[in-house]
């Protein structure tokens, strides 16, 4: 493009946008406008007490004929060896479907130590991958669809929660079972 071309598109470019500010589209005075904001959602790392609570939350049910909510007593976790990591998720794995006896929570203890020392590691942790969430480490590329199809809601803030991350990691290490393979392998613990 030569100098002359340009100096020409610039000059009707300026023109036309002085034209639309003096004579284009206004917004009257006495209509109000509302601009539409995104919320904003903040995620934090839960407490081992309100984790407890929202596992509480997730298994209460209600019962339609006679309008009363009852909660499911607390479950009581199968003895493990007083060595095995990361205990204070087995509650939540519990009420999340993880099967409750000793071999199983013991491999369990083993998978969140080694994937993420115990830790809810999220986005904006210091120790995130960019690609792995959660105490089991879920991995985005591999399950994100099926992630969001399950709950609705985006990869990244379902995964963040805990209670929704062992859940997630209980359906997959199901899924593997059922199909007559390991449970543990997502994990390489097989």
């Amino acid at each position: 493009m030569n100098l002359r071309k340009y100096i020409v598109l610039v000059v009707v470019t300026y023109g036309m946008c002085a034209l639309w500010a003096f004579t284009g589209s206004k917004i009257s005075s006495d209509t109000p406008t509302t601009l539409s904001e995104r919320p904003k959602i903040t995620l934090s790392t839960l407490s081992p007490e309100q984790l407890h609570d929202r596992a509480e939350a997730l298994t209460a049910t209600t019962t339609s004929t006679t309008s009363t909510t009852s909660t499911i007593p607390p479950t009581t976790i199968a003895p493990v060896n007083a060595e095995t990591k990361c205990q204070e998720w087995f509650p939540v794995a519990v009420s999340v479907g993880w099967p409750n006896d000793t071999k199983t929570l013991q491999k369990l203890g083993l998978l969140i130590w080694e994937q993420a020392r115990c830790l809810n590691i999220v986005k904006g942790e210091p120790h995130w991958n960019g690609h792995d969430w959660g105490p089991t480490q879920i991995n985005y590329t591999a399950h994100h669809k099926w992630v969001e199809q399950l709950f609705n809601m985006p990869f990244e803030e379902s995964m963040s929660d805990p209670t929704l991350n062992l859940r997630f990691a209980f359906l997959l290490y199901n899924s593997r079972i059922e199909a007559g393979k390991c449970g543990w392998k997502p994990w390489s613990l097989c």
